[in-house]
């Protein structure tokens, strides 16, 4: 279910794309192992082309990644200050923190459709953990600087908003804080309101770039498929969930979109989902591209994570598997309930632990994949 990727101006513009994609991409993919796919249906006899795509979605969890930009990136003195900041309810006269709405119970969502600041949003929270893989952020890819997207919510008037004078007031006047600031910058907060400000997006950013999800079922499933060749039968990666991944990475095109190891090709995509913004206009994704372009999400934790979808329309997993990709010319392959019901174990498979209010649920049947608007 590939999206048409969005065109920009300029160069290209990576990002991630905005749904748990089911389509019609990997076609070609789909070609190579169709037959040898239908004859295997636990998933564990694989063709050549299915165990390359398989291998190519690991290893996990990958090196730890610093940003040679950011003087605190993966300095523990500016990881500290980061957490510090990210739980406090100071860094805006709100009273709001970053924790609210990444709350880290949640595997740092918030467990509503949209967000919600000191007011209401229009877009679902998305995740932390593996923030530091991607190279766009949003679900519009607006920043491609974590350190500025970081400092986001608080330019929002619906979210925690906090002029940069507020935000360096906390910090030079908070004694421990200031303190902390000049160990990682190795100076006082000083009188630059920007300045200080820019800093705290750079801590902010340290501390999320630790936020990585654990190796799961899969992966230890796929490790040992890399290490001897065979893939072999696992109760923690049920049959289930081996027909899901065939699935994922043949017939129904998946990881046209969510590849590699995060699963997710840092693009932007046209959505077929159409949701609204305030004060009531269609929410148009990324700013200057094609009308609801938004970014490929990474899947790991997606168990974990609802409801899905830059709007939070898809409350099941179920839901979020239906077609949803805008891609003239090309029809999204209609799946029977029995195997959207295997990519859902699948991508249970993907969270550790796997975590669902669906854990042995049945996706229900469908008449047919909706329509484009």
């Amino acid at each position: 279910m590939r999206r048409r990727p969005a065109r920009t101006s300029g160069a290209p513009q990576p990002a991630l794309a905005g749904a748990l994609l089911v389509g019609a991409a990997g076609l070609a993919l789909s070609a190579l192992v169709g037959g040898r796919a239908a004859a295997a249906s636990d998933g564990d006899a694989l063709a050549p082309a299915e165990r390359a795509a398989v291998l190519a979605l690991g290893p996990w969890p990958p090196a730890a990644v610093h940003d040679a930009r950011n003087p605190a990136s993966g300095q523990p003195a500016g990881i500290a200050l980061g957490e510090a900041l990210f739980h406090s309810p100071r860094l805006s006269p709100t009273g709001l923190r970053c924790a609210s709405c990444h709350e880290p119970w949640r595997h740092f969502t918030d467990g509503r459709a949209v967000a919600l600041g000191v007011a209401p949003g229009s877009r679902n929270t998305p995740g932390l953990r593996d923030a530091a893989l991607h190279r766009r952020y949003g679900w519009d890819g607006a920043r491609d600087d974590l350190a500025a997207q970081s400092l986001r919510p608080l330019d929002d008037a619906r979210e925690m908003p906090a002029s940069a004078a507020q935000v360096a007031a906390f910090v030079r006047g908070d004694a421990t804080t200031a303190a902390r600031y000049a160990q990682v910058f190795g100076e006082a907060p000083g009188a630059d309101d920007a300045h200080v400000r820019r800093d705290v997006g750079r801590a902010l950013a340290a501390y999320v770039e630790t936020l990585s999800t654990p190796p799961t079922p899969f992966d230890d499933w796929r490790d040992r498929l890399a290490r001897t060749g065979e893939a072999a039968r696992s109760d923690a990666f049920p049959a289930a969930a081996r027909r899901g991944l065939r699935l994922f990475v043949g017939r129904a095109g998946c990881v046209a979109c969510h590849a590699g190891p995060a699963f997710s090709d840092d693009i932007l995509h046209v959505s077929r989902v159409h949701s609204m913004a305030a004060p009531g206009v269609p929410d148009a994704g990324h700013p200057g591209g094609p009308a609801n372009a938004f970014r490929t999400p990474g899947l790991r934790d997606v168990a974990a994570t609802g409801p899905w979808f830059h709007d939070g329309s898809a409350a099941r997993l179920c839901d979020a598997v239906r077609p949803h990709a805008d891609d003239p010319g090309r029809a999204s392959p209609e799946l029977t309930a029995a195997e959207r019901s295997d990519l859902v174990a699948f991508l249970r498979a993907l969270s550790a632990p796997a975590e669902s209010a669906e854990d042995g649920a049945r996706c229900p049947r469908i008449a047919s994949s909706p329509a484009p608007p």
